[in-house]
């Protein structure tokens, strides 16, 4: 005998920002003319489910049942969009109106939007819905199938399913299995451009490793053919592979906007942006909650390709990410956050013909137009820059080698040199820090940088070769030289070399 509580109670969640929240779904109902109503600040896309739950239960076999249904949707507080509490506002009426049985003191899970033929379909933001119910105590967790994907990258152990039409099996028939889902991220190709290409740029070989080895933001700027884009394409290379966690929160980002599962990667993400980048595309649609460039290239990298001429306003606006590895969204008076933990990558051309680091001067610009060409990569700016490099064209004979040299493999050692700096900074500070990213708070002694070495770097920035700004900058460059070393703490040598990466050629 099906039991018929007077207020049925399912569980659902839904994502808002960067973030998610659960939400009780509580269905009633009482004898009277047919009416059907959800409150709790509810947008259109969920008030309009009663037509998709009628024509869905009719093709499954349920029935809608008469007199008044009301459901209320709590926290009461908190805006909720989207049409993913199908599924679990459907169970809610089931056993309300002892359609289903519902088991007693039994807590349920459900997410999912209907079709009208009683199809069960998965819903942007599966992987930040799912990360939260993950570690809930439920008995019950039923998600679409399509949805298993998003469930496997993030360990959520439930049960996919197609429609309605297994309800019955589910919760009369003693069908439930909760399962571990499984995941295959795309394949990957092991062939990426070897670092040992970049023929004749020593110091940018080098700025690329330290980059890896800390997270550190790095400006690249040289002749047109030197190598900038390729640089670029050289760092990602680099850096060691999204551990299982991470790749939870970076295709958590990436499902809201693309929601494809047969994209997502143990590669870390690359965002290319251009001149024509608006501030808009950078941030994120603060109407719909979605991620901008800068949150989607969260422990990735965001490469800006010829620097010089994007936006005034565009620069100005990176600065804060760029310091705080945050960026915010204004939605009817709330804040929601993304992290922007990203390595900041710019190339440019350093003046308008971009001869400018060329021997013979092979320059014509002028020093006013040099000066107007750079002037929207302000000084404020370059304070976020932790590295910069000059580029040259590359000589003939290094043109010849690329060819004939056999001496590959170059990124591989690379990368084992970053990954071994990783673990010694993730040691060193806990969690997952680096070098880059750890607080400000007394990273003296975090870091390991004796007095006289501290004093040597203030020496330098007394004689004007950088700000207070770029001074903890540079102690966080030396460390990670120092660590590229394999030596315990900063030394002279490693603040000198570090310095050598601030002086612009601009």
């Amino acid at each position: 005998m099906a039991s018929k509580p007077n207020v049925a109670r399912v569980y659902s969640c839904f994502a808002s920002g960067s973030d998610s929240t659960v939400t009780l779904i509580e269905v009633s109902i009482s004898p009277g003319i047919p009416t059907f109503s959800v409150i709790g600040l509810c947008d259109s896309s969920i008030r309009e489910s009663e037509g998709r739950l009628r024509s869905a239960f009719k093709s499954a076999g349920f029935t809608m049942p008469k007199g008044h249904i009301t459901i209320g949707i709590s926290p009461a507080y908190m805006r909720k969009t989207g049409s993913g509490f199908d599924l679990a506002m459907a169970l809610g009426i089931l056993f309300a109106s002892g359609q289903l049985y519902l088991p007693p003191d039994s807590k349920i899970y459900a997410e999912g939007e209907l079709t009208l033929g009683g199809e069960l379909k998965g819903t942007p933001g599966a992987c930040l819905r799912l990360k939260k119910a993950r570690d809930m105590d439920f008995d019950y967790k039923l998600i679409p199938q399509s949805e298993c994907g998003s469930a496997g990258i993030t360990g959520f152990r439930g049960q996919g399913i197609n429609g309605l039409f297994e309800l019955s099996g589910i919760f009369d028939g003693n069908q439930y299995k909760e399962t571990a889902f499984e995941y295959e991220p795309a394949s990957e190709s092991d062939e990426f451009i070897d670092i040992s290409l970049l023929k004749g740029q020593e110091k940018t070989k080098r700025a690329l490793l330290i980059s890896a080895a800390g997270f550190h933001n790095i400006l690249l700027m040289g002749s047109p053919g030197s190598g900038k884009t390729m640089a670029g394409r050289i760092l990602s290379g680099l850096l060691p592979k999204l551990n299982p966690d991470e790749l939870s929160d970076v295709f958590s980002l990436i499902e809201l906007v693309e929601g494809d599962a047969s994209k997502i990667s143990y590669e870390r993400p690359v965002r290319m942006i251009g001149p024509n980048i608006t501030v808009g595309k950078l941030i994120g649609n603060a109407l719909t909650l979605s991620p901008g460039e800068m949150a989607l290239a969260n422990k990735g990298i965001l490469f800006a390709d010829e620097l010089p001429l994007y936006k005034s306003e565009v620069l100005d606006f990176l600065r804060y990410p760029l310091e705080e590895r945050k960026v915010h969204l204004m939605k009817r008076g709330n804040l929601y956050s993304f992290d922007t933990n990203f390595i900041f990558l710019g190339t440019g051309n350093p003046c308008k013909c971009g001869l400018m680091y060329e021997k013979g001067n092979k320059c014509r610009c002028t020093a006013n137009e040099v000066r107007k060409y750079l002037s929207k990569i302000n000084g404020p700016f370059l304070d976020r820059i932790d590295l910069f490099s000059e580029m040259r064209s590359v000589s003939g004979k290094d043109m010849a080698s690329i060819y004939t040299d056999e001496s590959k493999g170059e990124s591989l050692e690379y990368r084992k040199i970053v990954e071994r700096c990783w673990q010694t900074a993730h040691e060193r500070y806990g969690g997952d820090n680096l070098n880059a990213t750890f607080p400000e708070e007394d990273i003296r002694d975090s870091m390991r940088i004796p007095e006289n070495v501290v004093k040597y770097a203030s020496e330098l920035s007394d004689k004007g070769f950088f700000s207070a700004r770029g001074f903890t900058r540079i102690l966080r460059v030396a460390r990670t030289i120092a660590d590229i070393n394999e030596s315990s703490d900063v030394s002279v040598e490693d603040i000198a070399e570090a310095a050598q990466f601030r002086i612009r050629g601009f």
